[in-house]
Order: structure tokens, then C-alpha cells, then sequence
């Protein structure tokens, strides 16, 4: 079943230009920061709920059917201490097939979490979990256990944001910034020689 886009959310995007640069829908009380260094799965909308941030500066890669809450905070980039208008080189944060995010999270940079975490309500992560099914909690975020949640069905014709699945592969090749995606940037510039 295809979720489908609320009509403000399509109103402030497309037509006043609130999140406008986003290929998928996003709240207009959510931020969004360097867009084209998000890597997006299908069925994935990572501030589609008010009051998100989503800082890519350093690259974010977001798996298939991921569900995102409220008041989430996605920061991908560590200031350089030495040098507060820099960003220290780390690697794109990566939030596996099928995790939920739960409300007022915060995810920090170089984070990687494998497919089906579960991040619980409030919860800071702040160190990559690569067992998957793993439930995480507190602050910082620990693993507190696992679930077997079956594995929610995605619709054949499920996009990528507003990117059908068939055109993807193309529009990620032409806009975006695969230099930022770390392994998974490779797959689109190994295929495309010349592309940046």
C-alpha cells in the first residue's frame, strides 16, 4: 500500500518552496540541509513529521520503508573544534532497511545503525549498532534488547521520495553529491563514468 503525501506537505513544497529542494516530501516546520547528499530508499521520508532536522552535510544514507517520528534530529557533520565554519571528515551516517525512529530522537554523525533497529522515544545515539533487529534506548543510546517485528511489505511501485524506482538510478547519477555517500556513493559512479 502506498502512503500517500498530505496536501500541505505538497503545498509548501511545490508551491511556496518551503523544503522545495528535497525529492521527497518533507513537513514545512521540519529543516533540511545539503539535500543532495541524501542517499533515500523507497518509502522513506525522513521529515515527513514536524519540527525534524536533517543536516546531510556529511552524507546520509537512508534504507527502504524507514519510519521516522517527530522532533528527530538527523545531524550528520562535527564541527572542527579549531574551527567552528568546518566540518571534520567522517563517514555518512547510515539508518538501515525497515528501522523506526521513534519521536525526539537524535542521531549523530558517522552513525551507522543496521536493518530493523528500533530507536526508542527521546533516545541519542551516538555510536554505530550493526546487529540487526536491535532495540536501542536512553541517552547515550544502548542496546536493550531485540524484536522479531515482521518485515513490513514495500509496494512494487513504491518510490524514491517523489523519484520513481525506474528513474532513480539516473537522477541520483546526475544530482547527487556521491562523494559524500561513502560505499554506496560508489555504485552510482562506478556505473557512470565521469559522473560526479
Amino acid at each position: 500500500m502506498n502512503r500517500s503525501v498530505p496536501w500541505r506537505v505538497r503545498f509548501a513544497q511545490h508551491l511556496v518552496g518551503i523544503n522545495g529542494a528535497a525529492y521527497w516530501p518533507m513537513h514545512p516546520d521540519s529543516q533540511l540541509a545539503y539535500p543532495n547528499r541524501v542517499l533515500l530508499g523507497r518509502d522513506s521520508w525522513p521529515g515527513i513529521e514536524p519540527r525534524c532536522y536533517v543536516s546531510a552535510n556529511m552524507g546520509l544514507v537512508v534504507g527502504n520503508g524507514v519510519r521516522i517520528g517527530r522532533e528527530v534530529g538527523l545531524i550528520t557533520g562535527d564541527h572542527d573544534p579549531t574551527r567552528l565554519t568546518s566540518y571534520l571528515e567522517v563517514a555518512p551516517q547510515v539508518i538501515g532497511d525497515h528501522c523506526i525512529i521513534e519521536d525526539g530522537c537524535t542521531i549523530l554523525p558517522g552513525v551507522e545503525l543496521a536493518d530493523f533497529c528500533i530507536v526508542t522515544r527521546g533516545s541519542v545515539v551516538t555510536k554505530s549498532c550493526l546487529e540487526p533487529r536491535s532495540i536501542l534506548s536512553g541517552n547515550p543510546a544502548r542496546v536493550v534488547g531485540t524484536h522479531d517485528r515482521p518485515t513490513p511489505s514495500i509496494a512494487a511501485d513504491a518510490k524514491h521520495g517523489y523519484i520513481p524506482a525506474v528513474r532513480f538510478d539516473d537522477f541520483a547519477r546526475r544530482n547527487l553529491r556521491h562523494q559524500y555517500l561513502g560505499r554506496f556513493g560508489d555504485a552510482f559512479t562506478l556505473s557512470s563514468p565521469g559522473a560526479s
